[in-house]
């Protein structure tokens, strides 16, 4: 064994065995060899969770020379994906000989290989006398009196570990990877609301593409209900029950701030179903009939919510998917905005059709929307092709303009360059203005319909 080996080695365990220690970790030398979601390739940090290491910090890369520190989860010696459920520095990725220091002064810093600071727990001075990988995956560096000053369970990113929460105060959403490659903040986020929590697409613009709390009457998915219509929501948390009499309950617990909520942060239509005297309430995802202790709910790349189970005791297939939100064949098949790319129309949880000016073709990968002339540009006319029976993926979820007629809905969406499509239900006389037209889903109904702008003799 060559004298780096011995060092990191040595220095595996010492940080193991005493956590109290600093430590210095160069992102260097051979990488792991284990599987990493993501294809990844990774370095393990010498700091685990015990017993049995479920969870290691490590530098992962996706792209050449470009890492994120992060905490996967998953035991090393099986021949099966380890899965990240947490990152320090999702928007800064450092290269080769970058350096994670926990100093004497208690501050946990990781350094670009150039000396610059990328990221930092800020605890410097703070009385921070330790640091330990817990084994439910949360990174504490505590004081003294073994409380935390600073624990990663307050800065999640795209997951939500069991036992984790967002908080009125601190962190209230999760943000999307961009994609499998590129781990930066996405476009998707699962977010706290006055009613409940929801999930939003940034395309270009902010809009929900679903909701999980109180909305469209799913009331019935709840043991009881958390909102009154004076008090915000204070924080939710993912729970597994592992005492519960007929399976293993996946639930959102959310409780009830004990202060009166501003009037924007009132959900006023929950008056006839609450009282001032309830305080929390829990949201039943899943209920698997094996162990779901080791579980994580993460919002994916792709703006699905999902839930993972991990049961380390299998040798094989040891993770499984306990939850989805939007599952083929489900209730919310075609709710995704990308489900058919930048343009397509869903029913039945497919991409069924592809909508242009000269009517419906088959989808492929390839359908997009017109290119429309920028918006400085007054030489090209534009106009509308109708599509019948669809809706925005947002349509459900958005307050439209109310009592308008389809004219003056078409005149506003001209008048606007930015405007890419309108859609007008016509017995309620309601409109809906969008920049970006995305994934149409099928109504059922001929008078929801779609009007997409197209520039003319192109």
């Amino acid at each position: 064994m060559n004298s780096k080996a011995v060092l990191v080695v040595l220095i595996f365990a010492i940080v193991q065995a005493y956590a109290k220690e600093p430590f210095s970790y160069v992102n260097e030398g051979d990488m792991g060899y284990y599987i990493v979601e993501y294809n990844a390739d990774y370095r393990p940090v010498p700091l685990a969770s015990q017993p049995g290491a479920i969870f290691q910090m490590l530098f992962f890369n996706t792209t050449p020379n470009a890492y994120t520190l992060g905490i996967r989860m998953g035991n090393h010696n099986k021949a099966e994906t380890m899965r990240i459920v947490w990152t320090a520095n999702r928007n800064r990725p450092v290269p080769e000989r970058s350096t994670l220091n926990f100093t004497t002064d208690g501050n946990l810093a990781l350094f670009h290989a150039d000396g610059s600071l990328v990221w930092s727990t800020n605890t410097a001075n703070r009385g921070v006398v330790g640091i330990e990988l817990r084994s439910n995956g949360n990174l504490v560096l505590y004081d003294a009196q073994n409380k935390s000053v600073w624990q990663s369970f307050d800065h999640p990113t795209d997951t939500l570990l069991v036992g984790q929460s967002l908080k009125a105060g601190g962190v209230q959403k999760l943000i999307s990877r961009v994609s499998e490659i590129d781990g930066s903040e996405g476009p998707y986020t699962f977010a706290m609301e006055a009613g409940g929590f929801a999930l939003y697409a940034t395309l270009p613009i902010p809009l929900p593409y679903n909701s999980l709390s109180y909305y469209d009457n799913q009331i019935k998915d709840l043991y009881s209900i958390t909102h009154t219509c004076k008090r915000p929501l204070a924080s939710i948390t993912f729970l597994s029950d592992p005492d519960a009499d007929n399976g293993f309950p996946l639930t959102m617990e959310m409780r009830l701030a004990n202060s009166t909520a501003p009037p924007e942060m009132r959900a006023s239509y929950l008056c006839n179903f609450t009282s001032d005297q309830t305080s929390t309430a829990v949201y039943l995802f899943a209920t698997p009939r094996f162990s779901t202790t080791l579980s994580f709910l993460r919002l994916d790349w792709d703006g699905n919510l999902r839930m993972y189970t991990y049961s380390p005791q299998i040798e094989y297939n040891t993770w499984d998917i306990t939850y989805e939100r939007f599952k083929y064949g489900g209730l919310y098949g075609c709710g995704l905005p990308k489900k058919c790319g930048s343009l397509g129309i869903c029913g039945d949880s497919q991409c069924v059709a592809c909508p242009k000016p000269q009517g419906l073709q088959g989808w492929t990968s390839s359908c997009s929307p017109p290119s429309l002339p920028a918006c400085n540009s007054s030489s090209v006319a534009v106009d509308f092709y109708e599509v019948v029976g669809v809706e925005h993926f947002s349509s459900k979820y958005v307050a439209g303009i109310e009592k308008i007629n389809v004219g003056e809905c078409k005149r506003r969406c001209l008048s606007d360059c930015k405007c890419a499509a309108f859609f007008y239900w016509q017995e309620s006389s309601k409109c809906f203005l969008r920049q970006t037209v995305e994934t149409l889903q099928q109504s059922g109904n001929s008078t929801h319909l779609a009007f997409i702008k197209y520039p003319k003799n192109v």
